[in-house]
């Protein structure tokens, strides 16, 4: 077996795995549950490269938004109005 043929056979490998285990971005998605443990949603999104995986959001917490001193507390302390599009940052002063 050549070297060519071993890379290519774990190339095929490793984008199987990436699939299996949900590791690749091909469209812009809506909002999700994460499969982080430590994040509650997650988004793809498109970037110059390519796209990319963006999680945020804390699962421990709720989003309180009814409420308009938090609304206003939470996006003063996550200055929200400089956000760049496709940040977690962004997604979370958005669900705000």
């Amino acid at each position: 077996m050549s070297l060519i043929n071993i890379y290519m056979e774990f190339d095929i490998l490793v984008e199987q795995i990436l699939e299996e285990a949900g590791g690749t971005c091909t469209k812009v998605t809506g909002q999700q549950s994460s499969s982080r443990k430590d994040k509650k949603y997650m988004r793809c999104v498109k970037t110059k490269t390519g796209y990319k995986r963006v999680h945020y959001g804390d699962p421990k917490l709720r989003i309180k938004k009814s409420n308009p001193k938090k609304r206003k507390a939470f996006r003063a302390r996550h200055k929200c109005s400089s956000a760049k599009p496709g940040t977690a940052r962004y997604f979370s002063c958005k669900n705000w």
